[in-house]
């Protein structure tokens, strides 16, 4: 031990020495000690080595407690009855040994955290929860646990479960309870730190802790104190996201319970801002949850409650009064105040009154039990009651009844913000009305503050209007007068610049909608300096030319001659000209500034579009062409939903209002690229054009200077030409060779060459703050001229233009840049140094999963960047911070994450372009930065890093070289193994892996490098599911594994490689999958639930579309089995306590997981679709399935089929459904506990009476005479004449047995004894009698048909009975209604038919020839069976029964068929071409 360590283990014995003054002396000593910088040297080195047997941190901070349990009991036994300066010595000390331990922790954790986090945690529980240690230290020990613990990544991460708990209900008991000297704001700020922790790092809180929070709330409302109520109403919102996912039901109980408390609470108590605000989410997350996506009906998906309504009533009643007083605050108010409301508090009262508004409620009677001083559970004291107005007439009044613009902007903001979100919400009636009190607002413009409002409600209300059909004549022609006017003042507006952007959005709504039409001094807006070029005038301009015919020209001035240099343009070359900003020749050489076009961005290709559109002779169909070609996804990723919406579409499939699943491809088509015809070119136009644009570029470059000239410049510029080129392309106006001779092209790669040049400048002074935002700029401006989708169009030919731009020598200069930035990383603010270290954990999770799952997740420590002691500090909020958050990364490490992103996509996009660069030397130089040397993924950048490529070097339609792969995957365990324990990082290497499945399943099989490859990322895939078995991993990890597990049964559908390992056994995916129908989480169940669709097909990701193909039978027959038993077995282990009111939320999902797997397989899977719709009937009854959620999933799926109405698509399948019933051979299982509602029945004796000729065949065949008896009671019909209207489908289940040849097959032995009994039966003088045979002739052609309708030809039918029915059965071709048989079978029995008939005639047909008719009712029967399906696997089956009687029909033409033979051929010819024609039109 060195000199150093050894007087510091001196000195901490020293403390525990019992005398106190020489414990006073070693304190100063050992103050000093652990900030030497030789002793902090050995600390550290001993704490990261883990050797137990030299002094480390640890070990010095066990002499400290020990100290301080010597210094605390000194004092605890020390007289009481003591001076008051005494007493003031005291208290000083315990400061004193406070400030000590807090200064110890600082010293320990300030290079990273050392101490161990269980010490840490079990010294601040210990000292709180002791009654006389929490008076003395419990404040000092909070803040240890919020700035020293809480705040520290490493620590965060390591808490357990039972832990946060633990920490949650003794903080919120002192919160409930506070000693008086614990301030409760810091014990607020804890519980929502604590709150955070345990619902980001684990499932969350128990439920029974809501009861904390109703407690706090009421305090709150008695002691009209809110000291801390804004952290702890933050810490319930968090909580309640988290617990709405699984207990929906019971979060709006809670809100219907603490909702009239804190509005009383908001109108009593002076709140703060803050509190407000956090009140105001609270009640929009109430709302979200009690109405998803605005849902206004239980049986759309909104929550059914009773008090609810009220509740929206007394809250719409005290937003009004709340927007009031803000109005009356800003009038009164000095000095500049915002009169806008805020977004939260206008997008709250707009979801309210989306609500409550409604045509027939014009005013509503409230108590409002918010005002008074009643307890919010005492409801037998009255409440003041008064009557409050709702609608729409409200909205009217305030936008009218004041001048005064605090007053107006607000319900300006209101209308609006309704009117866009929930356009529905605007009644017709209330159009005309509406528009015009916002017209009178248009012209009162005073200083302009409403105006900007004022236009964008009227856009709302315009875009609106558009989508209404069904509006009156009379209505329309009042509409129309006032957007005349209303166009006119907007179009005087347009050269404000205050209200430019508003002016134009609501030009461009009327435009849209077809409001008015459009004269010819619209164009002049485009066409002369009103304006300069803008994203709101170019996307107005889009939909005139989408909408309207660009007239001819338009007079510019003075007319000239021809020789002169004014000359006059037409309307199409004066807006290339406005819009690229073009001057005369003569000045264009005077001009150094470039263009507007040139100065800011716009919407990707609109600009490009509208100069191509131009050039054609019929501009608006080129421009609805280019409109008709969707976007991209990366140029459509701006708009980020809240994230709750996740929630809200949950909460809608829970209640099948929202069934994505139906909306799948059934089959895959093949798209064919159809080159694009008629469309003309005015070849001057295009002159002028190309014209334009050289001169730009020119000017561009003529005055070019590699220290001036702005790269941003250079890149748009070089992006206009191509664009413009690529969209000529798409228009089929040049060929692709055509564009890359061109003399646009040639100046766009000039223009980049120069743009290279200073990148190239940036290469040597990448310290250089000033360039670092330009040229971030011009990165991202390169990767938005990228695409790397495959399908036609025109952003994929653009970007393959735009990449042939790109040189070597830029590539590889952003490639070494790149390596610069990662090798020299500048943090926003210095954390000092931080190590990763191995714990001593006590347990290592992987042991028995053998060596490469050992190695795997061994416990690493997440020690990131945000380790540092005072990290918490620097935050904004309470907790500590991910890794992945962007506070980690300078600007310099944002360029470095931009460029890497360009170079992937880049690298990607090459597989399918030709380029001027070594895509496989910059793949190279990306996978050096990977090198194990460089890379050290403890850096937030390099963690960053490493999940840029993870994302972006992998292509889904082009993939990676395998060897590449091996690389990308080789830091992936290792990453995986650091951040174990960070469940945020988890999810987030989960979901960036997607890419890479694909690419797994690309190589061949057998080669070293794909086996590697699979090998490597199922081993993690592999240990996350481990780790997901032993709940260590969150909800949200787990959701990222399923959908990992998703893409890898799409990659590998026969998981021939798809294969876990765990515990030496080997485990497919396909049978790993349906294990998570049965986890606990319900946004996880339901995941699964509806991915369940990719064991029963085989789904291919094509760029645009899916493909689909079903797998085997055997694969298809085990994914339903093992998915309905997961999904079924989790009902049943809920249902056991269906008392617990705790569990009633748990049973509605589990049965809601049970009803989305059969409805899936039922959408997905034609072989398996009478198994699944029996499932959902015996789950109707066994599992306690709700009818009107069945019927409501039945009634998509069959509208899905194509079917007319659920009673079709159920009546299709009830043969089969009454079959298996029945065989269940339990009472309970008898035709009257079929569940009939399904099939819109409302009672037995309509079921019986509309379906007894399917019901009855059952019975009979079963001998079940007494029942047959008792539903012809019930109907009121004579049994016996039901035996004869059923006697055809009766004998279907008779004569084939009677004609089968003797196979051995005991089953078939067995239904021909049991046949021959029913018959004898049914011949009984007690049943039919002697008229059997009557009724046998009598109906022998409907028997035919019968028998026809029971084919079923296999593919891999006997050889001994191959006919030619077979060569067009295949293997996955779904059973009929039973029973059913080959058509050997069918053969035989009219064979068996003929011998027996007492005339003995050689075949049925000579009997059919004697009965009139008799071919034309058959022929008529099978054709209408084929007319009334929309299954194509039944029509299919038809067809082939329809091949089978006419083959014997033609067999038997020289007869001439009892004289029917024409109207035989002239059937089947009609038939025939009628297929023909119609298969013809349908491909």
């Amino acid at each position: 031990m060195s000199l150093a360590l050894n007087d510091l283990l001196i000195c901490c014995r020293q403390l525990e020495h019992d005398r106190a003054t020489e414990r006073r002396k070693e304190v100063e000593k050992f103050k000093r000690l652990i900030q030497d910088p030789e002793t902090v040297q050995h600390l550290d080195r001993h704490s990261d080595s883990k050797q137990g047997n030299y002094l480390n941190w640890d070990a010095v901070f066990r002499f400290l407690q020990n100290y301080i349990k010597k210094e605390t009991e000194c004092l605890r036994t020390a007289k009481s009855n003591v001076s008051a300066s005494t007493q003031t010595s005291r208290q000083k000390k315990m400061q004193e040994i406070s400030s000590l331990v807090r200064y110890f922790i600082k010293c320990a954790n300030k290079r990273a955290p050392r101490l161990k986090c269980q010490d840490l945690l079990n010294y601040v529980m210990d000292t709180v929860k002791d009654s006389s240690n929490g008076v003395a230290y419990g404040a000092d020990c909070s803040n240890i646990l919020l700035k020293d613990i809480l705040s520290v990544r490493k620590y965060w991460c390591e808490i357990s479960q039972q832990q946060w708990i633990e920490l949650f209900s003794v903080y919120f008991r002192l919160y409930l309870n506070p000693p008086q000297d614990m301030n409760r704001v810091l014990l607020a700020r804890i519980i929502y730190a604590v709150t955070g922790g345990c619902c980001s790092q684990t499932d969350g809180l128990p439920l029974k802790f809501l009861d904390f929070f109703l407690k706090a709330v009421q305090y709150a409302r008695q002691e009209k104190s809110s000291s801390g109520l804004s952290h702890i109403l933050a810490a319930l919102i968090i909580f309640l996201k988290t617990l709405a996912v699984n207990f929906r039901k019971r979060v709006c109980e809670v809100g219907d319970e603490i909702l009239p408390t804190l509005l009383y609470i908001w109108t009593q108590h002076r709140l703060n801002d803050s509190s407000k605000e956090v009140i105001i989410e609270l009640i929009q997350l109430q709302i979200y949850i009690h109405h998803p996506q605005g849902a206004k009906d239980p049986e759309k998906g909104a929550y059914k409650s009773t008090k609810w309504k009220s509740i929206l009533y007394n809250l719409y009643d005290l937003l009004v009064n709340e927007i009031s007083h803000i109005g009356s605050r800003g009038k009164y108010s000095s000095g500049f105040r915002n009169i806008a409301a805020k977004e939260n508090l206008i997008d709250l009262m707009a979801d309210i009154c989306h609500q409550l508004f409604n045509e027939d409620t014009r005013s509503v009677e409230i108590s409002q039990s918010y005002t008074t001083q009643r307890e919010s559970t005492d409801y037998s004291v009255p409440c003041k009651k008064r009557k409050i107005e709702v609608g729409w007439e409200v909205i009217k009044d305030h936008l009218q009844k004041s001048q005064n613009d605090f007053d107006l902007v607000p319900w300006l903001q209101i209308t609006t913000q309704l009117i866009s979100k929930y356009p529905s919400s605007l009644p017709n009636c209330e159009l005309s009305p509406l528009l015009l009190i916002l017209y009178q607002l248009l012209p009162q413009q005073r200083r302009g503050e409403r105006t900007p409002h004022v236009l964008r409600c009227l856009m709302e209300v315009a875009l609106c209007q558009g989508k209404k059909s069904n509006i009156e004549s009379s209505q329309k022609s009042d509409l129309l007068k006032l957007w005349i006017k209303i166009w006119s003042i907007a179009f005087r507006g347009i050269s404000s610049e205050h209200t430019q952007t508003e002016n134009f959005g609501l030009l461009g709504a009327i435009i849209q909608g077809s409001l008015i039409e459009l004269d010819r001094e619209f164009w002049k807006l485009f066409t002369g300096t009103a304006c300069k070029p803008s994203s709101p005038s170019v996307c107005c301009l889009t939909s005139a030319l989408s909408i309207c015919v660009v007239p001819d020209s338009v007079k510019m001035g003075t007319e000239q001659t021809m020789c002169e240099v004014n000359r006059t343009f037409s309307i199409k070359e004066s807006i290339m000209r406005w819009l690229l900003f073009y001057q005369l020749e003569d000045d264009l050489e005077d001009s150094t500034d470039p263009p507007p076009v040139l100065q800011s961005n716009f919407p990707h290709l609109v600009l490009e579009k509208i100069l191509v559109s131009l050039t054609m002779k019929n501009s608006r169909a080129a421009m609805k062409f280019f409109q008709s070609v969707p976007e991209c996804e990366q140029h459509c990723q701006d708009k980020e939903e809240p994230s709750f919406s996740e929630v809200e579409e949950l909460f809608l499939q829970t209640s099948f209002d929202k069934m994505d699943f139906l909306t799948t491809v059934k089959e895959c088509a093949v798209e064919k690229f159809q080159p694009n015809v008629g469309f003309s070119v005015h070849q001057n136009l295009k002159e002028s054009l190309d014209h334009y644009l050289l001169g730009l570029s020119e000017q561009l470059l003529n005055n070019y200077s590699s220290e001036i000239t702005s790269s941003e410049t250079l890149v748009r510029c070089s992006s206009l030409l191509v664009g413009v080129l690529g969209c000529y392309c798409y228009m089929g106006v040049i060929m692709e060779e055509e564009a890359y001779k061109s003399e646009l092209f040639q100046k766009a790669k000039s223009l980049m060459q120069c743009a290279g040049e200073s990148i190239s400048l940036f290469k040597n002074k990448t310290n250089e703050e000033s360039r670092i935002g330009s040229l971030r700029n011009v990165i991202q401006l390169c990767t938005s001229c990228l695409c790397k989708h495959t399908k036609h169009n025109p952003h994929k030919i653009v970007s393959g233009f735009f990449l042939r731009l790109l040189t070597s020598k830029l590539m590889n200069d952003i490639a070494d840049i790149c390596k610069s930035l990662a090798s020299c990383m500048k943090k926003p603010f210095d954390y000092g140094e931080v190590h990763s270290v191995k714990d001593d954990a006590d347990e290592n999770l992987m042991e028995a999963q053998g060596p490469s799952f050992t190695s795997l997740f061994s416990d690493y420590s997440a020690s990131t960047v945000s380790d540092a002691n005072d990290a918490g500090e620097n935050q904004s909020t309470v907790g500590a911070m991910s890794p992945l958050t962007a506070d980690y990364l300078s600007k310099q490490d944002h360029l470095l994450l931009d460029m890497l992103r360009f170079l992937c996509l880049c690298v990607t996009a090459s597989q399918s372009n030709t380029v001027s660069f070594r895509a496989a030397d910059v793949r190279k130089k990306l996978f050096l930065l990977l090198d194990s040397s460089t890379l050290d993924l403890t850096k937030s950048l390099h963690l960053h890093m490493y999940l840029v490529l993870l994302k972006d070097l992998p292509g889904r339609e082009h993939s990676l070289p395998m060897e590449g792969v091996v690389e990308l995957l080789k830091p992936l365990s290792l990453v995986c193994s650091l951040y174990r324990r960070d469940q945020d990082v988890c999810k987030t290497i989960l979901s960036h892996v997607l890419p890479i499945v694909t690419n797994l399943s690309q190589g061949s099989v057998d080669t070293e490098s794909t086996r590697n490859a699979q090998g490597q990322f199922l081993t993690v895939i592999g240990a996350f599911w481990h780790l997901t078995k032993e709940k260590k991993c969150i909800s949200s990890v787990r959701m990222a594994l399923v959908k990992c597990l998703q893409t890898l049964l799409e990659a590998d559908p026969y998981s021939k490689w798809a294969i876990l390992n765990a515990k030496g056994e080997d485990f497919p995916v396909n049978e790993v999958f349906p294990q998570f129908l049965a986890d606990d989480h319900h946004q996880v169940r339901m995941l699964a639930a509806g991915s369940i669709n990719r064991l029963f097909q085989d789904v291919k990701h094509g760029d645009s579309s899916r493909c689909l193909k079903a797998l085997p039978l055997k694969f298809q027959h085990t994914a339903f089995k093992n998915a309905y038993s997961k999904a079924e077995a989790g009902i049943r282990e809920v249902s056991c306590d269906t008392q617990n009111p705790d569990l009633l939320d748990e049973i509605h999902n589990r049965k809601s997981v049970l009803l989305m797997v059969i409805a899936v397989v039922l959408h997905c899977s034609p072989v398996y679709e009478k198994q699944a719709l029996f499932a959902l009937c015996k789950s109707v009854k066994e599992n306690g399935l709700e009818p009107h959620l069945v019927k409501k999933v039945l009634e998509k799926v069959s509208e899905s089929f194509g079917c007319r109405c659920l009673e079709d698509f159920m009546a299709s399948h009830l043969d089969y459904l009454i079959l298996e019933w029945l065989n269940l051979q339990d009472t309970e299982y008898n035709l009257s506990s079929f569940p009939f509602i399904l099939l819109n029945y409302t009672n037995v004796e309509d079921f019986y009476r509309s379906c007894y000729k399917v019901l009855i065949p059952h019975l009979v065949i079963r001998s079940q005479f007494d029942e047959v008896k008792s539903i012809a009671n019930q109907i009121q019909k004579c049994w016996k004449s039901l035996l004869i209207d059923c006697f055809p489908k009766i004998l279907v289940h008779i004569l084939p047995y009677f004609a089968y040849e003797g196979t051995g097959d005991s089953s078939i032995t067995q239904n021909r004894e049991t046949a021959t009994k029913v018959y004898d039966t049914l011949k009984g003088e007690d049943f039919l009698g002697k008229q059997i045979d009557q009724v046998f002739i009598s109906n022998l052609p409907e028997i035919v048909v019968e028998l026809l309708m029971t084919l079923h030809e296999t593919a891999d039918s006997d050889a001994s009975q191959n006919t030619d029915l077979g060569d067009f059965s295949g293997d996955l071709d779904p059973a009929p209604n039973p029973p059913y048989f080959p058509s050997h079978v069918i053969k035989a029995t009219f064979a068996y038919i003929s011998n027996c008939h007492k005339t003995k005639f050689k075949s049925i047909l000579e009997i059919l020839s004697k009965i009139p008719d008799s071919y034309q009712k058959i022929l008529l029967a099978i054709c209408e069976q084929a007319a009334e399906t929309n299954n194509v696997y039944k029509k299919h089956r038809i067809l082939k029964i329809y091949h089978l009687f006419v083959s014997l029909l033609l067999k038997d033409i020289k007869s001439s068929l009892g004289g029917a033979w024409a109207f035989v051929l002239r059937d089947v010819i009609y038939t025939l071409i009628h297929y023909i024609n119609k298969r013809y039109w349908s491909c």
